[in-house]
């Protein structure tokens, strides 16, 4: 298992995704309808807690999140679920800078500022560190 996570939704994400080499993968991807899915998906007859409680357990191990989402609501979401798990670092991906404060608030270690297409470049330098 990978310790570091992509997980979002958009045009951001999908350019993060798009420059993660298949060759050098060194994150995990989860788009964030598939974490809806899991977490609302009622089978075996889970509840909601349920489901969390194995979010939980699955992401417990991953020691770097990249949230890269193109609405607020759902990054919110995410840095909030990631920092209340106690996930090291945290950082968020946003073409939208009105809301760096909230991110920070919300317990993002870094919120970086970017356009689809133009910001996978640093996404291996920060795996380094």
């Amino acid at each position: 298992m990978n310790h570091t996570l992509v997980i979002g939704k958009g045009d951001l994400f999908g350019s993060v995704v798009e420059s993660i080499s298949v060759n050098r993968r060194f994150a995990d991807v989860m788009n964030y309808e598939q974490y809806a899915c899991e977490l609302s998906n009622s089978r075996d007859g889970n509840t909601r807690m349920d489901n969390l409680i194995e979010l939980e357990k699955k992401f417990s191990n991953y020691r770097f999140v990249y949230v890269i989402s193109d609405s607020i609501n759902e990054g919110f979401e995410l840095t909030a679920f990631f920092s209340d798990l106690g996930t090291m670092r945290i950082i968020v991906m946003t073409d939208d800078s009105r809301h760096y404060d909230l991110y920070k608030k919300l317990g993002a270690r870094y919120v970086i500022f970017s356009k689809p297409g133009t910001c996978s470049y640093w996404l291996g330098e920060m795996k380094q560190g």
